[in-house]
């Protein structure tokens, strides 16, 4: 019974606080480049300002990969 693990690793204190560190900078950036791109996206069809044909379904794919990222 002594090589049995259960099946979980142990983590010491700095291990697990970069991981949070980590993960509130994805955060961080996530909610950075939120606005942007939902500004970019709003009026994408009917003034397009910026000379890029379908802006907004490609600004939504990368929204979905940004969400994604942050939750998968």
């Amino acid at each position: 019974m002594d090589d049995f693990d259960f099946g979980f690793s142990a983590y010491t204190a700095g291990e697990a606080e970069k991981t949070l560190v980590k993960t509130d900078k994805a955060q961080q950036i996530y909610d950075a480049v939120m606005p942007l791109l939902n500004n970019l996206r709003k009026d994408a069809e009917t003034k397009p300002i910026i000379e890029w044909p379908g802006r907004a379904e490609k600004i939504d794919e990368f929204i979905d990969k940004l969400n994604t990222i942050l939750k998968g």
